[in-house]
């Protein structure tokens, strides 16, 4: 388990980050062919995948983050990624009354020096309407956890365009402070 868990973080680094670490040909979307992520992961890393461990490190991803065309012959990250000409496939959309941003204590310091929870090296600004999936992100950092809860309906009326991803993760350019109405410090 440990392993699958080692590689899916790998899977994330390529397909989020550095597709070139295994010489993958990444369309404007993020999708990859299946065999070439299998036979650059295997060239190039110190792991060993197959297809059988690839559909069950998918199939097993408790937050939905790769995606299989309907053929499974490309795979994709379906948001988070720091490749400049990288599109993500949003559905652009009304919010939700109220999203969540998982961070950390200290990133909020940061967030409400600055003004704004940004984007930094992603595309866009990551958020969940269940309040659940955004502790889950928050958590992942081992620090202090925290999540924010933005007033995203105010956001949009006052102009602020939102996107959601398959995984049903919501998307914006950035949130200014003044839109965040609740900081939760414990579940």
């Amino acid at each position: 388990m440990k392993q699958m868990d080692e590689i899916s973080k790998y899977l994330c680094l390529l397909l989020r980050h550095q597709p070139d670490k295994a010489e993958l040909d990444m369309d404007k979307h993020g999708w990859v062919s299946v065999e070439q992520l299998i036979s650059g992961i295997n060239r190039h890393s110190q792991y060993h995948i197959d297809r059988t461990m690839l559909e069950c490190i998918v199939s097993a991803d408790k937050k939905g983050r790769y995606r299989f065309d309907d053929e499974h012959k490309k795979i994709k990250c379906c948001q988070g990624h720091s490749i400049p000409w990288v599109e993500p496939e949003l559905n652009y959309c009304e919010p939700p009354e109220f999203l969540y941003h998982g961070t950390t204590t200290k990133a909020l310091e940061a967030i409400e020096e600055s003004g704004a929870i940004k984007k930094m090296k992603r595309h866009a600004v990551h958020m969940q309407a269940d309040i659940g999936k955004a502790w889950q992100s928050a958590e992942r950092w081992h620090k202090t956890p925290v999540v924010l809860k933005i007033a995203a309906s105010e956001m949009a009326h006052d102009g602020y365009t939102f996107g959601v991803t398959e995984n049903e993760v919501w998307c914006t350019e950035e949130v200014p402070v003044k839109y965040i109405c609740e900081r939760g410090y414990s579940k």
